[in-house]
């Protein structure tokens, strides 16, 4: 969608999410977002960060390197090791936040670890492994993070020095938010990708609607690091 020149797809897109937003108006009384309204607020910030990328084609390549690294090498070769007899069953499991899970979790180690780049497929195992636990995900073998995550990383840090940390941990965020199966359920996605994307690539509806589905805490993080604006 952000690499057609006709903006056609992404203004119904727009207006989908527009339509979804409205739709989920909560009755007068009811504090607490539905699950709905939370899914409208994050399709509206979707929505933004694909017209980003159709003002920013560069990113879009980005995108698509890292896109192809999972789903070819990386795919590959957890097929070969834990897929067995049942591949598509394996590969099943990992659409439950695994992959977001890998790629926000590469964006906050490139911060961490941009002087030792070699520590970073150890900690973004052990960020995955503790986030899963944390957010009751279904429980995935150490060895499989690890293997998918040295397998990622290893063409993943040779962008580093083509591309640069800042454009590579944007890159890992904007994919991270359009994989996302459920950005409303997943908190490390909103902490790790929505929260830092917000800063360049969402407009302020966008902004303000997060606002009203997500904590105040994470609202008083958006706005803090927006100079409070």
């Amino acid at each position: 969608m952000a690499r057609d020149p006709s903006p056609i797809a992404r203004q119904e897109a727009r207006d989908r999410s527009d339509t979804n937003w409205a739709s989920t108006q909560p009755p007068r009384g009811r504090r607490e977002p539905s699950r709905r309204r939370k899914a409208a607020a994050t399709d509206s910030a979707t929505v933004d960060l694909v017209d980003w990328l159709s003002e920013n084609p560069d990113a879009i390549e980005y995108i698509q390197e890292v896109g192809n690294i999972l789903s070819g090498p990386v795919i590959q070769k957890l097929d070969k090791r834990f897929g067995g007899s049942k591949p598509r069953e394996a590969r099943r499991r990992l659409t439950n936040h695994f992959w977001c899970d890998l790629l926000v979790a590469l964006a906050e180690a490139i911060e961490r670890f941009s002087k030792a780049l070699d520590r970073i497929p150890e900690y973004v195992t052990t960020v995955i492994m503790q986030s899963r636990k944390t957010e009751h995900r279904s429980p995935l073998l150490e060895a499989l993070v690890s293997l998918a995550v040295r397998t990622a990383w290893e063409p993943i840090k040779s962008m580093v020095h083509t591309t640069g940390v800042e454009e590579l941990q944007r890159t890992c965020r904007i994919l991270a938010v359009l994989i996302c199966p459920a950005p409303e359920d997943h908190k490390a996605i909103q902490d790790g990708a929505l929260l830092p994307l917000a800063k360049e690539g969402l407009l302020e509806t966008s902004k303000e609607r997060l606002e009203q589905v997500f904590s105040a805490d994470w609202v008083h993080r958006l706005r803090e690091g927006l100079g409070g604006v």
